[in-house]
């Protein structure tokens, strides 16, 4: 083989093994030490998850003038995008940290529903790259990684119970345009609408996102059964409202299935409101998340 040709194959490897090096995923010497955990272990998408920060300050660490804040980003591998982002401030303020600290707290977030099982390229699970760490909010692009690891992320379908809506609701919507991730998507109820649920008869949460008719009523009624008994009856101060409810088995019957049925005491009609408008749905609140699990959060 001619020596140019020796040169030419080694120039190639050498830029293949740039390539596939990732800038910026060293994990960061400068006396602090990052323990993340998630709970629960098996990540899936359409999931709450708590995550567990334990900041370990060491004997090196020489301090930081600037309050940084917490980076954590979730990207997918395969198309770059980032999935989720919860930059934070921490309970105690970095420039307070000292030598033998500990700090450590729990945060929350939502992993959207973002796998499609019916891709013929879809191998089950997902991988996302799990990186976090410290930044100044002076200069956010210089990032002390303190944190990476990669997950397998599941469909919600492996172990979520299935919810079947049943009656009493409108076709799904959507509007991709709208800045807040968890109003991109709704349901509208009738005056009464059931879900059968997949009963895990277990400790379960069940939490709801939705939206009244504020600008038309000045109080509108939402009450919710289960099996027949009612959970709850509630109005707004707001638009959109936020419920969360820890149920035990014993509310939910020992039958393999329950229902879950949301009423309103009001609804309009668009099409009765304005004669131009042909939409003559009966719409009785908006339904934004759904979610029901066996408890993995308090």
């Amino acid at each position: 083989m001619k020596k140019r040709n020796i040169w030419y194959f080694l120039l190639v490897f050498l830029l293949l093994i740039s390539c596939g090096k990732k800038e910026g995923d060293q994990i960061a010497d400068v006396g602090v030490k990052l323990n993340l955990t998630l709970s629960p272990d098996t990540i899936t998408d359409f999931l709450y998850v708590t995550m567990n920060y334990d900041f370990e300050i060491l004997d090196d660490y020489t301090g930081k003038d600037t309050d940084h804040m917490v980076f954590v980003h979730f990207w997918r591998t395969k198309s770059k995008e980032m999935l989720i982002q919860d930059d934070h401030l921490p309970v105690k303020k970095t420039n307070e940290w000292k030598p033998g600290d500990k700090v450590s707290y729990s945060r929350m977030f939502f992993i959207p529903k973002f796998l499609d099982e019916l891709d013929i390229d879809f191998e089950g699970f997902e991988e996302i790259k799990l990186q976090a760490g410290l930044y100044d909010p002076q200069n956010p692009t210089e990032k002390i990684i303190l944190f990476n690891k990669v997950l397998n992320v599941q469909p919600a379908s492996i172990n979520a119970p299935d919810i079947i809506y049943s009656e009493g609701w409108n076709e799904e919507e959507m509007n991709l345009a709208i800045s807040d991730p968890f109003c991109r998507v709704w349901r509208w109820t009738t005056k009464k609408a059931e879900c059968i649920i997949e009963n895990p008869k277990k400790k379960s949460v069940l939490i709801m996102k939705g939206g009244l008719h504020k600008s038309i009523f000045q109080v509108q009624t939402v009450t919710l059964m289960i099996n027949g008994s009612q959970l709850d009856s509630f109005t707004s101060e707001t638009v959109n409202f936020d419920k969360k409810y820890v149920l035990m088995p014993e509310q939910l019957g020992d039958e393999p299935e329950f229902t879950l049925s949301i009423e309103t005491d009001k609804t309009i009609v668009p099409s009765s409101l304005d004669p131009n408008n042909k939409d003559n749905r009966e719409l009785g609140i908006q339904l934004y998340l759904l979610y029901f699990r066996e408890v993995q959060i308090d």
